[in-house]
Protein backbone atom coordinates (compact mmCIF):
# COMPACT_ATOMS: atom_id res chain seq x y z
CA UNK A 1 0.00 0.00 0.00
CA UNK A 2 1.20 3.84 -1.09
CA UNK A 3 1.81 6.22 1.90
CA UNK A 4 -0.64 8.73 0.55
CA UNK A 5 1.11 12.01 2.11
CA UNK A 6 4.30 11.37 0.37
CA UNK A 7 3.40 10.10 -2.87
CA UNK A 8 1.10 13.51 -3.66
CA UNK A 9 2.45 16.03 -1.22
CA UNK A 10 3.86 18.93 -3.10
CA UNK A 11 7.60 19.88 -3.84
CA UNK A 12 7.33 22.95 -2.22
CA UNK A 13 5.74 21.30 1.52
CA UNK A 14 9.39 21.70 2.73
CA UNK A 15 10.10 25.07 2.03
CA UNK A 16 6.96 26.15 3.19
CA UNK A 17 7.57 24.36 6.41
CA UNK A 18 11.12 25.97 6.73
CA UNK A 19 9.35 29.58 6.29
CA UNK A 20 6.78 28.69 8.60
CA UNK A 21 9.43 27.18 11.07
CA UNK A 22 8.11 23.74 11.28
CA UNK A 23 9.58 20.40 11.27
CA UNK A 24 9.22 18.62 7.37
CA UNK A 25 7.36 15.93 9.55
CA UNK A 26 4.75 17.85 10.84
CA UNK A 27 4.53 19.55 7.31
CA UNK A 28 3.66 16.05 5.95
CA UNK A 29 1.03 15.38 9.23
CA UNK A 30 -0.80 18.89 8.30
CA UNK A 31 -0.56 18.05 4.55
CA UNK A 32 -2.42 14.81 5.13
CA UNK A 33 -4.89 16.56 7.23
CA UNK A 34 -5.79 19.03 4.43
CA UNK A 35 -5.99 16.18 2.12
CA UNK A 36 -8.71 14.69 4.40
CA UNK A 37 -10.44 18.07 4.72
CA UNK A 38 -11.07 18.20 1.22
CA UNK A 39 -11.87 14.72 0.82
CA UNK A 40 -15.24 15.54 3.56
CA UNK A 41 -15.66 18.46 1.28
CA UNK A 42 -16.88 16.14 -0.97
CA UNK A 43 -15.16 17.25 -4.19
CA UNK A 44 -13.60 15.22 -7.12
CA UNK A 45 -10.30 13.91 -6.40
CA UNK A 46 -8.21 15.25 -9.10
CA UNK A 47 -9.59 18.39 -9.83
CA UNK A 48 -8.39 21.79 -9.78
CA UNK A 49 -11.19 22.49 -7.56
CA UNK A 50 -9.81 19.82 -4.90
CA UNK A 51 -6.43 20.67 -5.24
CA UNK A 52 -7.18 24.37 -4.38
CA UNK A 53 -9.29 23.14 -1.60
CA UNK A 54 -6.24 21.06 -0.32
CA UNK A 55 -3.75 23.84 -0.53
CA UNK A 56 -5.87 26.63 0.84
CA UNK A 57 -6.34 24.54 4.15
CA UNK A 58 -3.07 23.53 3.83
CA UNK A 59 -1.96 27.28 3.72
CA UNK A 60 -4.52 27.68 6.50
CA UNK A 61 -3.25 25.18 8.42
CA UNK A 62 0.47 25.68 8.48
CA UNK A 63 -0.37 29.40 9.17
CA UNK A 64 -2.02 28.31 12.72
CA UNK A 65 0.82 26.07 13.28
CA UNK A 66 3.01 28.87 13.03
CA UNK A 67 0.90 31.09 15.28
CA UNK A 68 0.96 28.48 17.94
CA UNK A 69 4.76 27.61 17.66
CA UNK A 70 5.68 31.85 18.03
CA UNK A 71 2.66 31.61 20.80
CA UNK A 72 4.33 28.55 23.18
CA UNK A 73 8.01 30.62 22.76
CA UNK A 74 6.38 33.37 25.19
CA UNK A 75 7.59 35.35 21.86
CA UNK A 76 10.86 34.33 21.81
CA UNK A 77 10.70 32.51 18.44
CA UNK A 78 9.82 34.91 16.24
CA UNK A 79 12.44 37.45 17.42
CA UNK A 80 14.76 34.62 17.45
CA UNK A 81 13.41 34.23 13.76
CA UNK A 82 14.53 37.76 12.85
CA UNK A 83 17.38 38.04 14.42
CA UNK A 84 18.82 35.09 12.35
CA UNK A 85 17.65 36.86 8.79
CA UNK A 86 19.71 40.32 10.36
CA UNK A 87 22.92 37.92 10.93
CA UNK A 88 22.41 35.97 7.79
CA UNK A 89 21.91 38.99 5.16
CA UNK A 90 25.60 40.48 6.13
CA UNK A 91 27.15 37.06 5.58
CA UNK A 92 25.58 36.34 2.14
CA UNK A 93 26.65 40.25 1.37
CA UNK A 94 30.40 39.66 2.12
CA UNK A 95 30.53 35.83 0.25
CA UNK A 96 29.45 37.46 -2.87
CA UNK A 97 31.87 40.33 -2.29
CA UNK A 98 34.49 38.52 -1.77
CA UNK A 99 33.81 35.63 -4.32
CA UNK A 100 35.78 38.15 -6.72
CA UNK A 101 38.93 38.63 -4.79
CA UNK A 102 38.91 34.99 -4.20
CA UNK A 103 39.13 33.84 -7.62
CA UNK A 104 41.56 36.53 -9.00
CA UNK A 105 43.99 34.92 -5.57
CA UNK A 106 43.58 31.17 -7.25
CA UNK A 107 44.08 32.86 -10.75
CA UNK A 108 46.67 34.67 -9.73
CA UNK A 109 48.55 31.89 -7.26
CA UNK A 110 48.06 29.09 -10.24
CA UNK A 111 49.85 31.31 -12.59
CA UNK A 112 52.94 31.77 -10.36
CA UNK A 113 53.44 28.26 -9.16
CA UNK A 114 53.34 27.20 -12.90
CA UNK A 115 56.11 29.65 -13.53
CA UNK A 116 58.66 28.92 -11.11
Amino acid sequence: MKDVTRVHAPMILPWLAHKAGISDRRAEILWASALRYADHRGGEYGTSAYWAVVMDRLHDLIALESQHEDEASFGWRPWLRTLYRNWEAPIVLWDELAQPYIRSWRHWSRDHLTSC
